[in-house]
């Protein structure tokens, strides 16, 4: 008995049905013999005639005449498929809801493998993938990449073709009736070879593919660890579609979101900004030849701790010089990797998977850092019938921590310093919990210490705590954008203060020249440095008191023994309040220009937010890519939150606005991202990744994210430090070309407003309403005209004339 395939044809348009029967009817007729076999180039070798005769561009007409001769000269000389041709239904809708009802109710139900849906009458394209309802409505049919057909308007294609899958075609209706009988005649005949005559094709939908095994048991893991606080991050190559696809379907339904990137770089970003945000794990998937793509980002992850699975694709070493591959006479990639101090396995054969993934496994469980899985394309389709059980890692517990002799000297050394010593005491932070970031605002409070976060670790402390100000935070301490308040506390008569004065804590920090604008002679010699780092490998040349000790354990044994002297308390809290008095800005940043002065535009902004939080309850990620501006930003906008820099460890241009898209998709709150215009220029054009992103997830969290790019046409901070250093022009060595014209100035994408503009002028009351309006994207284009002046670029800045 003949099976039945059923063609769901969803329009309204006569010509589309007639069309579609026209290529229906044709394909049953090509089973019935020729009336006369020279009709038909049966004895022609091949059909290269045919396609000589159409010429360099045919009409229609010819095309689909030419096409008709070959679909029958291929079904009738080949028997087997001819046999295997199901009778073709064709079943007409008017609409998609109709269809989705026929189609649950088919008795008994068809092989649905065809759906062809008519949306000219929409102008915009929709939300979602309009055949994913469709098809869900036919279950148990047999689809090829052949089997959904769109047609559309023009206008709405660039949407249709970000909205739906990869298998999924496509057509914009043309004049040309010929044309389109011959593209559906094409599409049937291709879906009908894919799925009912080519048995190799055939087998691959034959059913579900079993999940490949390195996606199960590396799910199982990090589900083990991390439950669902761990994200997977992909960019596809023909490696490692296979290993992709089961990592999807064995996550879904899950809290483990299945993410993209503009690029290898991005995908390592984005997992650096989830822990250092969010406190989620992470497993980048690329393919092969793509380990160096992932730059300085890898050197970050390690540093921070960022727990994660990196699987790369690969070729084996006896390969003779593999299209991409990292191993062969001239190249190793595992030396790559470990040249970063960093950890790897490398599974070549199907039986080493088990054995190899347990050492990996152990390595992440040992340590909280990147560790790479390589695998050959084998062992990434590796499908068995019996899945594998790869023994994981017991959880280890947290050992008690008990200090030794050394240790607990050193934490009491640390408690007499803050509870008997006459010295003013700065608290630089760097990475901190939620629940240690609570413990240091309340010791602050109690023993008048002063805290300051930096341009590595924005946010880790800030001058507002849920909600409420903190008169104890005097701003940044970085070696750029420190604030003039920690410059005053430092400072006398611009002349660095000396350890009989006061005393820097630096806690989870490394001390490293980030962390600081005075050289090292200075840190000897002038600073007298505590250091609360539990890594002993991390105390730096320069601390006077080095408290390798976990950093919960020094706020207890602070928390439970302070009690600082009265005298001591009030002359540390006289200190803050005459910092308090001290302004950030001076009359020079006040200067409106046009085009305004970073120094003017972060003031009136700051000024904005600021307003914001203590009127409005205003909270905020604050995203900081690596330039002047981004210095600028740390130094002038009030944080209410922790942020991201990309600043952090190597101080990667652009990486902050790679990374925006994940934060914004992922941030509960809103989103302010500072960007200067030489990091737009280094990495790929992420705005429609951003849109696309947030319209999908702003149903269930409307908020704002606004992206400011600041531009001036030049590498702001290289021409600061030839006009400080020689007052050179740059030139052309810190040009940078400017973005093209912007696009509309207003534009809706699902459930997203995304609002574009220009500013060469600080329009207060237009800035508070876009800022503020949920369900938006904002696009500011500020243009700034450049100065090298404050904002903490140098010591020497601070001492010019203008800021006395």
């Amino acid at each position: 008995m003949k099976a039945t395939l059923g063609i769901c044809l969803i329009t309204q348009t006569q010509p589309l049905i007639e069309d579609v029967a026209f290529v229906v009817d044709y394909l049953q007729a090509c089973l019935q013999p020729p009336a006369n076999n020279t009709d038909w180039p049966h004895s022609i070798r091949g059909n290269e005639p045919m396609h000589r005769a159409l010429g360099p561009r045919p009409h229609g007409d010819a095309v689909l005449e030419t096409l008709m001769v070959q679909a029958q000269h291929y079904l009738q000389g080949n028997p087997s498929a001819a046999a295997a041709l199901p009778d073709l239904w064709v079943l007409t809708f008017d609409t998609p809801q109709a269809a989705r009802q026929s189609l649950r109710r088919q008795t008994p139900p068809l092989s649905n493998e065809l759906f062809i849906l008519d949306l000219c009458q929409q102008t915009e394209a929709g939300d979602v993938d309009p055949f994913d309802e469709l098809i869900a409505a036919a279950p148990g049919s047999r689809l090829s990449p052949h089997s959904a057909l769109l047609y559309c308007t023009l206008p709405a294609l660039p949407g249709w073709m970000n909205r739906v899958g990869g298998n999924r075609h496509l057509r914009v209706v043309g004049q040309d009736r010929a044309a389109r009988r011959a593209d559906l005649l094409r599409i049937l005949l291709d879906h009908l070879e894919h799925a009912h005559f080519n048995r190799l094709l055939a087998r691959s939908i034959s059913g579900p593919l079993l999940p490949v095994s390195l996606a199960t048991q590396i799910t199982r893991f990090m589900c083990s660890r991390w439950q669902q606080r761990w994200d997977f991050h992909a960019y596809t190559g023909s490696m490692v579609a296979g290993l992709i696809q089961s990592m999807q379907q064995s996550v879904a339904g899950t809290g483990v979101r299945c993410l993209g990137g503009c690029n290898e770089h991005s995908l390592a970003v984005s997992a650096m900004a989830g822990w250092q945000l969010f406190g989620r794990a992470y497993v980048i998937t690329v393919t092969s030849g793509m380990l160096d793509e992932f730059r300085g980002t890898l050197a970050n992850l390690k540093r921070a701790g960022a727990a994660g699975l990196i699987v790369c694709a690969d070729s084996p070493e006896n390969v003779w010089f593999a299209f991409q591959g990292t191993h062969d006479l001239d190249n190793d990639g595992a030396r790559v990797i470990e040249a970063r101090g960093l950890r790897q396995v490398f599974i070549r054969k199907v039986e080493e998977i088990g054995p190899r993934l347990e050492e990996a496994f152990a390595m992440l469980a040992e340590r909280p850092e990147p560790v790479f899985i390589l695998a050959t394309q084998g062992v990434l389709e590796s499908r068995p019938q019996v899945p594998l059980d790869v023994r994981l890692p017991e959880p280890r517990p947290a050992p008690a921590w008990r200090p030794d002799a050394r240790q607990a000297s050193a934490l009491d050394q640390a408690l007499h310093l803050i509870n008997r010593e006459p010295v003013h005491l700065l608290w630089q932070c760097g990475k901190l919990s939620v629940e240690q970031r609570r413990r240091v605002h309340a010791l602050a409070e109690r023993g008048a210490i002063g805290l300051a976060d930096s341009i590595t670790q924005p946010g880790s402390v800030g001058p507002y705590y849920e909600g409420r100000a903190v008169p104890e935070y005097l701003g940044p301490l970085s070696l750029y954008g420190f604030s003039r308040r920690v410059y005053q506390f430092m400072h006398s008569e611009h002349e660095l203060n000396g350890a009989q004065d006061h005393c820097v804590f630096f806690l989870k920090g490394k001390v490293d020249q980030a962390s600081t604008p005075f050289s090292e002679g200075k840190l000897k010699r002038q600073l007298r440095v505590v250091q609360v780092n539990h890594e002993p490998r991390h105390l730096s040349p320069f601390t006077d008191l080095a408290l390798d000790v976990p950093l919960d354990a020094f706020l207890g044994h602070i928390e439970r023994g302070l009690q600082v002297e009265p005298q001591v308390l009030a002359l540390r809290r006289d200190k803050l309040r005459e910092m308090a008095q001290c302004s950030e800005t001076v009359a020079a940043d006040h200067i409106e220009t046009l085009p305004m002065t970073a120094n003017y535009f972060f003031h009136r902004l700051g000024h904005l937010v600021r307003e914001l939080i203590e009127r409005q309850g205003y909270r905020y990620i604050g995203v900081y890519d690596v330039g002047r501006c981004g210095i600028s930003a740390v130094r002038n906008v009030p944080r209410t939150d922790p942020g991201f820099s990309g600043w952090y460890g190597r101080a990667l241009m652009g990486d902050a606005l790679m990374a925006l898209p994940y934060i914004a998709m992922t941030a509960e709150g809103n989103v302010l991202a500072f960007v200067g215009d030489g990091a737009r220029a280094l990495v790929p054009d992420i705005e429609s990744r951003l849109a696309e992103g947030l319209a999908r997830d702003l149903c269930a969290n409307p908020r704002t994210v606004s992206l400011f790019y600041l531009t001036n046409g030049v590498l702001s901070l290289i021409q600061t430090y030839l006009d400080k250093r020689y007052a050179h022009n740059g030139a052309q060595q810190v040009a940078v070309t400017s973005a093209a014209a912007m696009a509309a100035p207003q534009e809706r994408i699902g459930a997203l407003n995304v609002h574009r503009e220009r500013l060469v002028l600080f329009d207060e009351a237009a800035l508070r309403q876009a800022l503020t309006q949920p369900g938006q994207l904002n696009i500011f284009d500020v243009l700034l005209a450049h100065n090298s002046e404050g904002d903490g670029l140098s010591l020497v800045s601070e001492t010019a004339w203008n800021r006395q």
